[in-house]
């Protein structure tokens, strides 16, 4: 969806006969800008960081290779340690550092990072109801469209049969007529296309986004009840950069830009929602905690 080019009032019309394929501007109007649009393609070409592929699995440590010493800035890896009565598994920098911290210990850390990130329940209310407001709007502009987009395809049709009838009384030409019938197909092509986009049936993204929201006022519980992939799918897609980590601290220097975004937290919150005018640039920022470095956001993403 956010790589098609219908969103910025583009048709991309495909080859017929000797005409090759190409990009149009299109009838409807476009929900985003062009630039807004090139700056999400962006995204899409960056490498996009993840954490680095174990060579294998140690069930102990899902979060070594997410993590890097804050003394050297060494690579954190895990080992386990016999005691008396049993093993016990330990985060440590691969270097002679003294970084060394137990492994419960360093998830618990991370999973107070998480709880800092959370939404509250405001938050979400105010975010379901934009959902609500948008999705009535899109459907509701989605269908005027349709409706006049084939009263369009009937328009241009009538076209043709006119043309074929101007032809049979001999008021035109072979080639008039071809060229008359060409000129109104390349434009019934780009309405076809239009309805058949509108046409489509998309289910509703209302559960799929509650469901994500109920994860963000969640983070830490989901962080402590996962195994070890579902602790990595976490990570990577919150935090873009390593985690810096030492025998007292963890934190870290960069967020996912859309989990930045949507945690944010904001005193207005209410008073936005009571009002129903949001704005992209709307949430007044707090000062983060301290388990974000540095303490303060971007303006915008």
């Amino acid at each position: 969806m956010l790589k098609n080019i219908i969103y910025i009032g583009k048709i991309s019309v495909p080859e017929y006969k000797k005409e090759p394929a190409m990009v149009v501007d299109g009838r409807h109007e476009a929900l985003i800008d062009i630039e807004t649009f090139n700056k999400v393609q962006d995204v899409f070409k960056r490498k996009r960081w993840h954490g680095i592929k174990p060579s294998h699995k140690n069930l102990e440590f899902p979060m070594r290779d997410f993590l890097i010493c804050e003394v050297c800035g060494g690579q954190i890896t895990g080992s386990l340690s016999t005691g008396r009565n049993k093993k016990y598994a330990y985060y440590h920098c691969r270097n002679k550092c003294e970084t060394r911290v137990r492994a419960e210990h360093a998830h618990s850390k991370i999973g107070n990072i998480l709880a800092e990130l959370g939404i509250n329940e405001s938050a979400k209310g105010l975010y379901v109801d934009i959902l609500k407001d948008s999705e009535s709007q899109i459907n509701g502009d989605k269908e005027n469209q349709l409706k006049l987009k084939k009263e369009l395809q009937r328009t241009l049709k009538a076209k043709i049969e006119d043309a074929e009838d101007m032809l049979l009384a001999k008021d035109i030409d072979k080639d008039r007529f071809n060229s008359i019938v060409s000129r109104i197909n390349k434009e019934l092509n780009i309405v076809n296309n239009e309805i058949e986009i509108l046409g489509l049936k998309t289910d509703s993204i209302k559960s799929d986004i509650e469901s994500g929201l109920e994860l963000l006022m969640n983070l830490q519980e989901f962080f402590a009840n996962s195994d070890y992939e579902g602790k990595r799918i976490l990570a990577g897609g919150v935090f873009s950069e390593k985690l810096i980590f030492g025998n007292e601290n963890c934190r870290t220097t960069k967020l996912n830009e859309v989990i930045e975004v949507l945690t944010r937290n904001s005193a207005t919150l209410e008073g936005i929602k009571k009002r129903k005018a949001v704005k992209n640039d709307s949430f007044s920022v707090n000062v983060p905690g301290a388990g974000v470095e540095p303490a303060r956001f971007p303006t915008g993403v």
